[in-house]
This record gives structure tokens, sequence and C-alpha cells, in this order.
């Protein structure tokens, strides 16, 4: 009889996180432990939930501590509920046998007690590990053969947690008894909340003045607030554009889109591009905080009051970087008002549009395709990698290729993107230039302008139009 068993419980999936399962688990190798006799070392409880014990690279941190436990000498028994919660592979049950050879191990579970010193019974153990791995193969078999049927007709994988914006509730229940949704079919509430922060993300809200709104309208799916995460995460997946993801290729989904593939390009940009406020806060207040720079040192200039933190006077655009020994400085109220004035002028001119390309949603379909047949290629070279023949000049090649290409486009499509917001602006009035938001002014202002600080001329009260350099940034066809 051992001297101190420890207990080892493992629940394979748990959707909701629940312990249940594995708690009662432990009750039943109590139970056992009882009628045994076995005292149990309540040091040595093990659990892993949500853990697989078929997959070789998955960490199981309770079957680790149990091994050390072991080895350590703390322990020479274990009850576990079955096999099967211990082991699913021959490799774990080698590594237990390796370390019973040392110290006389029990291994007990309701079908039997097992000593791993025994050969008949490590003759057993061995037999049930191969069955158990066999089964788990089998098993894997089955639900990639399912996932790749259900990717090839366009439908979503079930489980995990419900994408905001999908999923309908139907009339079945899942394990843990909550209600399963159809995530192929538009949520009739979610949807068009979805589609409106798009909408405000592509019309130059920033990414952070999105959550706020989001936040005041909705919840995530898990009834949380949004955080840039969230937001972040729903965006760049595929689903969003109408597609289903599968081994680095993208399919035709068969649930609706919220936006077009090139549309989907464009967001994607926008994040990648997407600037916060000053003082690395997302907030943005200021219309030219990190858009007007310093012109000694290129650096972008947050505000500060003008007396100095905590009193209420003007404030001033500055220049705070430690390295530049200039340390310019504007008011912010004229700057502003001066910069949107220019802004204003050049929105309204009626030769704008006629500068300003339209939308070249070709750009955007393209980079799609490159980046398909980059990762079609990635696979091939996987499946290659073995021939002694190929060389991994051409390999480096083949792939610089495509991220050369794919780089051209983006910055490419990074002047569409500059087209479309002046498009959206162009003949706006003063008034309406007011009420659009601060961040889509900003990135109004620097698509048409670089403004650059400089060094005041005169003294006195007033704005001096000379102490600040808007150099225009042109567009034209050729830019495209």
């Amino acid at each position: 009889m051992p001297r101190a068993a420890a207990i080892y419980c493992r629940l394979s999936y748990a959707p909701d996180g629940s312990l249940e399962k594995v708690e009662r688990q432990e009750d039943d190798c109590r139970q056992l432990a009882d009628r045994l006799a076995w005292p149990i070392d309540e040091r040595h409880v093990y659990h892993d939930n949500s853990r697989s014990a078929w997959q070789r690279n998955r960490k199981r941190p309770g079957w680790a501590k149990l091994l050390e436990a072991i080895e350590r000498g703390d322990v020479d028994g274990v009850l576990v509920y079955h096999g099967d919660r211990l082991i699913r592979q021959p490799w774990d049950l080698e590594t237990l046998l390796r370390l019973s050879d040392d110290r006389r191990i029990a291994l007990a579970s309701p079908s039997g007690v097992k000593d791993l010193t025994n050969e008949e019974h490590r003759f057993i153990l061995r037999i049930e590990a191969a069955q158990a791995c066999r089964q788990s193969a089998d098993t894997s078999r089955r639900v990639k053969r399912g996932v790749k049927a259900k990717t090839e007709r366009g439908e979503a994988w079930s489980g995990g947690k419900r994408p905001f914006g999908w999923g309908v509730p139907t009339d079945r229940t899942g394990k843990t008894g909550k209600t399963v949704y159809d995530t192929n079919k538009a949520n009739p509430e979610e949807f068009p909340i979805l589609r409106q922060a798009v909408e405000k993300l592509m019309a130059g809200r920033s990414k952070n003045g999105v959550i706020r709104w989001l936040n005041s309208v909705s919840t995530t799916t898990e009834g949380n607030q949004w955080r840039s995460v969230n937001l972040t995460k729903l965006i760049m997946s595929p689903r969003i554009a109408g597609l289903i993801e599968r081994e680095g290729q993208l399919h035709q989904a068969v649930w609706p889109a919220v936006v077009t593939v090139e549309e989907w390009e464009d967001l994607k940009a926008i994040l990648r591009g997407n600037r916060t406020g000053e003082h690395g806060r997302g907030e943005r207040k200021h219309l030219l905080s990190l858009v007007a720079e310093c012109y000694a040192c290129g650096v972008g200039v947050i505000t500060k009051p003008s007396g100095g933190k905590g009193r209420k006077t003007a404030r001033l655009y500055y220049c705070d970087n430690s390295d530049c020994d200039q340390w310019v400085s504007r008011n912010q109220a004229h700057l502003d008002e001066y910069v949107t004035g220019r802004v204003l002028r050049r929105l309204q001119d009626p030769d704008l549009l006629s500068l300003v390309l339209g939308p070249d949603s070709s750009v955007a379909t393209e980079i799609v395709t490159l980046e398909r047949r980059k990762a079609e290629t990635k696979e091939k070279l996987r499946n290659l990698a073995d021939l002694p023949g190929l060389d991994a000049a051409d390999v480096a090649a083949a792939l610089a290729s495509f991220d050369k290409k794919i780089s051209e486009l983006r910055n490419r499509h990074a002047a569409t993107a500059r087209q479309r917001l002046l498009v959206r602006m162009a003949g706006i009035t003063r008034a309406q230039w007011d009420a659009t938001p601060i961040d889509v002014r900003a990135e109004t202002v620097r698509a048409l302008y670089r403004v650059i600080i400089l060094p005041v001329t005169r003294r006195g009260p007033g704005f001096d139009p000379a102490s600040v350099d808007l150099v225009p940034l042109e567009l034209s066809p050729e830019e495209a």
C-alpha cells in the first residue's frame, strides 16, 4: 500500500471553463482511496482543465508537477478516474514507467490497481495506451475531415466564442446547457452596429473613438466592454469580408459580409496606421497633436498650458524632444484656426476633385490575390522541404518576391485610402467641419498638408503666418 498517494484529474474540453467535471473526477478518486485505504497527500492533488493529452506539444502543468513529485519521492501512488485521463500517448506512459524503475509506483482507477514495476501490468498499460492513441488519432482525423468539408461549403465551424455581428439562437443546447447559435446568419441587433463601426473607421474616426462609440451602444458577445484588442481581432478576421480561412487559404463563406474584400483591405490598412493621441493616450483632444511637427527635429508636437501645468491659461503646441535644442512652440488655438482656414479653402477648391483619383479597388484585390498565392507557395515549399535538390536560396527568393510586390501595392493602397477620405471631405463647409469628429479632421489635415512649426519672425500679439509652413501634399493621377 502506498504511503502517500496523489490524485490526477484532467478534462479535455470545457467550453465555459467549468471545473465541475474535474471536481467530479476528484470525488470519485477520493472514494476509491477510502475503499483501498490509500492515504492522500493533499499537497499533491493535480488538475489539468481543458488540457489535451493527445497533442504532443500541449502543456499539462498538473501532469508535469505530478512527475516531479514522483521523481522527488514525495508520492508513491497515483489515483486517476480512468487511465485515459492520465495518458493518451505511449510516450507519456514510457515517461511514467522510467520513473517507476527507481521507485515502486502503484496506479489505481475504478477499473483496477496497476503496479508499474510489474511487467504484466506494464504490458497491459502499453496496450491500453496504444488503443487510446488510436482512438485519439481516429477522432482527430474525423474532426479534420469534418472541418475541411465545412470549409469547402463555406460554413462556420462549431464551438468557440460567438463572433459579434453573427449568430441566431437555435433550438439546440451545447454540452454546458447553453444555447447553440447558428453563426452562418447575421445577428439582427449586432450586425447593423458592426456595420456602423466599420463605416466610422473608414470615414476617418480613430480606433479609440470607435471603441468609445461601441461601448455606448453595445457590449461584446460575452457582455464585456469593448477594448482595442476586441475590435482589432474582429476587423482583421476574414469573417468580416465573408471569407473563411483554413491552412492559410481563404474560401468564400455562406454568411453575409459586413464589407467587401476591398473595403476589408482598407480597414486593415487603417488599423495598421491608426495613430493615438498625445502622451500615449488613445483619445485625441487637439487638432494638430502629433500632426504638426518641429522644423528642427521633425518630431510631432504635443500640447501643454502656456503658464505651466495646472494653470488655466492658453495652451501651446510644443516640441518635447529632449534631443532637440530648438524648443519651438506655438499658440494652440491660433494655429488650429489658421490651419483650419487653409484646409477648408483647399477642400472647397473646385479643382481638388479633378486631382483626386477615385478609389482603385483593383489595388486591394491584387493584394488579396498575392497574399493567397504567397500562402499557397509556402505550403508547396513545406511539402518539398525534404527534397535534397531544393535550394534554400531559391525558396527565400520566391518568398521575397511576393513580399516586395505586396509592399509596393500597400504603398499604393495607402494613397488610395487618403484619396477616399478627401473625396468624402471635398466641399465641406465650416459648420460641417466643426461637427466632424476631431480625429477625422486631423486625418484630413494630414492628407492635405505637412504642417511644420518654424521659429517666430516677429514678437507681439496675434498670429504670425510666417511661423508655420504648410507644405501641400499633392494628389494626382500619377500618384496612384
